[in-house]
């Protein structure tokens, strides 16, 4: 059995959530792998998954797709990024009045929490400085407190295509240090325990402290609340770690995505080279292929 992540590598919910759902049907779906290109066929029938966990700006379109993903038998958890960043640094994301909505129809359906809140990543621009941060996340806090008791934070990772992207459309941005991310990340930890969040550090070891955790985003601890059988709840303790990257917690999972394949248009993003080729790679993917790789050729129809 395998925790299915969907997707590190885009967003499935926002832009491939009719996709999803067919592969779902089908029970299975191929994947690419990014480094290399070796492919695999992973399953999506019930008996063979332990949960789900969708990582996305807008879990809105699938939504409706909920219950029926429920019916068949699934167990699914949502790692939920809420920035409220200006349109220069998320241009396509949506309002927060529709996150908003999206997650009051969610805690209806779901009474118990199954969402966990991303305030990541961490973006210093003259704009966007420290002062900013605190006011956006005590407000943020204060709307998301209803829907969830965590928050995991990230400060930028400067990877060779996030520099590129950062200095083109981003050029004020900055680089704090480990002192001035410390300090920073203590007081939005204390703004979060005023609305009884808990924040944790994703992939940032020295930022853990009395008052911020160590993530992982692909949870044992977490899986095992949303899991609804012995046998899954086996399979989730035996779980064992396996990094992404650096200073990464995260136990096993099989991810189903593929990079350049989402629209959102955010400048950090580590899984878009550039959003132009996201944009038309979008247009590229059938909801009718076994795979959603951009470079797959053979399809199901």
């Amino acid at each position: 059995m395998n925790v299915i992540s969907a997707s590190r590598r885009t967003d499935i919910p926002a832009f491939h959530h009719q996709w999803f759902m067919n592969r779902v049907r089908e029970g299975c779906v191929r994947v690419i792998s990014p480094f290399g290109g070796g492919e695999h066929i992973v399953s999506l029938k019930p008996e063979e998954v332990i949960a789900m966990v969708f990582w996305t700006k807008d879990a809105g379109p699938l939504v409706p797709h909920l219950e029926e993903l429920t019916e068949l038998g699934h167990c699914f958890t949502f790692l939920y990024t809420i920035n409220g960043y200006p349109r220069f640094i998320e241009p396509d994301v949506p309002e927060q009045c529709h996150t908003l909505s999206v997650l009051e129809s969610m805690a209806k359906m779901f009474p118990e929490a199954i969402v966990r809140w991303r305030y990541d990543t961490i973006v210093l621009t003259d704009q966007l400085d420290r002062r900013w941060h605190l006011a956006n996340f005590r407000d943020l806090c204060a709307r998301l407190s209803p829907f969830t008791t965590d928050c995991i934070i990230s400060f930028c990772d400067y990877y060779k295509k996030t520099i590129t992207n950062m200095n083109h459309r981003v050029p004020d941005h900055q680089r704090p240090d480990e002192a001035q991310c410390r300090e920073m990340a203590e007081e939005m930890a204390q703004v979060a325990a005023e609305r009884s969040i808990r924040v944790l550090s994703c992939a940032h070891g020295f930022l853990v402290s009395e008052r911020i955790g160590r993530s992982r985003c692909i949870d044992s601890a977490v899986l095992a609340k949303v899991v609804d059988t012995r046998s899954r709840a086996e399979a989730v303790a035996d779980l064992k770690k396996a990094p992404s990257r650096n200073e990464c917690n995260c136990v096993a999972s099989r991810d189903i995505g593929a990079y350049d394949t989402c629209g959102h248009g955010c400048v950090y993003c580590y899984a878009n080279s550039n959003p132009d080729r996201a944009r038309r790679n979008l247009g590229l993917i059938s909801v009718n292929s076994d795979c959603l790789d951009p470079r797959a050729v053979r399809t199901q129809v």
